[in-house]
């Protein structure tokens, strides 16, 4: 894994090596980092929120909630929501103003346009949500790997084995840079 810069180098975390920045590809909206694996189809998502009103493990399954209808899934089921301790999952960031929450999850989606076809996959979803109090923000970290693959879609099957081992290392090293990005 490499070190990446995000949002113009204002945070940085570990990226897999395998992952290609989407952003050279197609439009990202700017609070998005977007991050593809063409081997596994897997997705790495890093969003920057305003934080919800919900609180402690409401807050990850609201936004698993609110990412399933993005997806327009025809399903989505929460498997496990633990709270982490900041000061070891997030060494580099405040523990005093941090709270994270760990979703494990799947959700039952199309690829791009390929819901006419009905060609509707589950993706097991790993969601870790930072919440950075002090700049009222809830940071998403989001890992898709489709585990189950519909007959006629593009994607292939993957096993989800080292998703927890990538959203852990991501937090491990995930570091503010420059808290000006939060206004």
């Amino acid at each position: 894994m490499d070190t990446r810069p995000l949002y113009g180098g204002a945070i940085s975390c570990p990226v897999g090596n395998s992952f290609l920045d989407v952003s050279n590809v197609r439009q990202v909206p700017d609070n998005q980092e977007v991050f593809v694996d063409m081997d596994t189809q897997q997705s790495l998502i890093i969003e920057l929120l305003e934080p919800v009103e919900a609180v402690n493990e409401d807050i990850a399954r609201f936004h698993f909630q609110q990412l399933a209808d993005d997806n327009e899934a025809t399903e989505a089921h929460v498997n496990s929501v633990i709270k982490l301790d900041s000061k070891t999952a997030v060494p580099r960031l405040p523990s005093d103003t941090t709270i994270v929450h760990m979703l494990r999850g799947t959700q039952k989606v199309a690829k791009f346009n390929e819901a006419k076809d009905m060609a509707y996959n589950t993706v097991e979803i790993r969601m870790a949500v930072v919440r950075l109090a002090q700049v009222e923000t809830d940071l998403v970290i989001s890992i898709n790997a489709p585990i189950l693959v519909a007959p006629g879609s593009t994607d292939q099957a993957t096993t989800a084995a080292n998703v927890e081992q990538h959203i852990e290392a991501i937090l491990s090293q995930l570091q503010v840079n420059d808290w000006s990005l939060f206004g």
